[in-house]
């Protein structure tokens, strides 16, 4: 995994490509807003580019503001956007801007890969 930028203690934002199923798998720890959100913009901009589906790996996250999902929003116009591992207030923030069926959510990384091959598979 390449860790993307430079964050506050407590902060990383990792990406990796995963060839099969083909998709970035960007992991999120600590807190993202304004101040940090670079280095997502620079991974998600990648997988745009390559037009590959993108996972983040929100299991860590322990904060997001809006900076978060205006990128993840920004993401969905070019590529498929799942969501891993979301709870507490990144939960919250999806709730409550109704932004959560944008998203393809899963509990966890390992589902995500899984619903991420199943729709490559079916890409024609």
């Amino acid at each position: 995994m390449e860790t993307i930028g430079d964050f506050p203690a407590g902060t990383s934002i990792t990406a990796e490509f995963s060839r099969t199923p083909a998709v970035w798998v960007v992991r999120i720890v600590g807190d993202v807003d304004i101040d940090c959100i670079e280095p997502l913009h620079t991974a998600l901009s990648e997988a745009a580019r390559t037009r590959t589906a993108v996972l983040l790996d929100c299991s860590g996250t322990t904060f997001a503001d809006s900076s978060f999902l205006n990128a993840a929003l920004q993401a969905i116009r070019f590529v498929p956007v799942h969501l891993a591992g979301v709870s507490g207030m990144l939960a919250s923030l999806l709730q409550i801007t109704g932004t959560e069926k944008a998203f393809h959510l899963h509990p966890d990384v390992a589902t995500g890969l899984r619903e991420c091959a199943r729709q490559e598979e079916s890409r024609p």
